[in-house]
């Protein structure tokens, strides 16, 4: 069973992939956001807004084994893995994904780093 914060973190992490781009969504990336994507290419907060603004709006994503572990008091890991379910079903065998979420100055959950690595 999961815990209040690792239920919220899965939402917003589901958020960010499922939902149309939105002034919501944009306050769930920090500043400083970057992401190492699965062909190890970086990507700063702005190349990340205008990839989720880009997408299918009809993107789906399949989760498993969502796990968080909190690293400091406002700080916190989740990993998971996910695979392209909709429009297509990726031919690939997924990839476990990373992300270090911090707490704002408001107190508000925002991601601060992201990383998917590809699953052979």
């Amino acid at each position: 069973m999961m815990n209040k914060l690792q239920s919220l973190l899965l939402k917003k992490e589901l958020s960010i992939l499922h939902d149309d781009f939105s002034n919501k969504t944009e306050k769930l990336l920090g500043d400083e956001l970057w992401e190492i994507s699965a062909d190890g290419s970086t990507h700063n907060r702005e190349q990340l807004c205008a990839w989720l603004k880009n997408k299918a709006a009809d993107s789906r994503w399949e989760i498993k084994d969502f796990e968080i572990k909190e690293l400091a008091e406002g700080v916190a890991l989740t990993v998971y893995w996910a695979k392209m379910s909709v429009p297509l079903v990726s031919e690939s065998n997924g990839a476990i994904h990373s992300s270090v979420w911090k707490k704002n100055t408001k107190g508000a959950w925002q991601m601060a780093f992201h990383q998917a690595t590809q699953v052979s």
